[in-house]
């Protein structure tokens, strides 16, 4: 992604003429030629935007202030950020995690960490009547809207139980 139309053909004559000699070229250029892309955007702005919308894996920041992309973006997996800084190294020596989301996963989920490996429990527990009884109002028509009658009715039973509102779906299960 660039500002300069001069720099996207540049860059695209580039990788033409890296891959001619490259001794991974046999699945470099199908990756290229099926999913690379050079997108000419108006502004810095704008390309902050379209890669948010991307939500990529990796994104290499070249700008004269990288790290303005910290608070332009959200979506992605690792930034890069100026020039000092590959995507390689994140991958082999910086240390950070190279297991990041693909297919704009970046969206709803970031890279693998150990977090990911514990197990997370929870538990609930309403003790007092009355707020059993307003819950279960409340879930009765939350549920309905989702048309989860099943859970509805299980909120009307306590409501029913703890503060004696009416189950006029109760006469049909008699």
């Amino acid at each position: 992604m660039t500002t300069s139309e001069e720099l996207g053909r540049t860059v695209l004559d580039l990788v033409e003429r890296i891959l001619v000699d490259m001794p991974t070229a046999d699945f470099a250029r199908p990756a290229w030629t099926d999913h690379g892309q050079i997108v000419v955007v108006e502004d810095l702005d704008t390309a902050y935007q379209v890669a948010d919308d991307y939500a990529s894996e990796h994104v290499q920041v070249l700008t004269e202030e990288p790290r303005r992309a910290l608070e332009a973006m959200r979506n992605y997996g690792a930034l890069f950020l100026g020039e000092g800084t590959c995507v390689p190294y994140g991958d082999k020596v910086i240390g950070t995690n190279p297991t990041l989301p693909t297919r704009g996963a970046a969206r709803y989920t970031g890279g693998l960490w150990v977090g990911k490996y514990l197990k997370t429990v929870t538990y609930q527990e309403v003790t007092d009547r009355a707020t059993s009884a307003a819950l279960g109002e409340l879930c009765g028509r939350a549920a309905r809207v989702e048309f989860f009658e099943g859970h509805a009715r299980s909120g009307d039973v306590r409501a029913h139980k703890y503060a004696g509102v009416e189950l006029p779906w109760a006469r049909s299960v008699r």
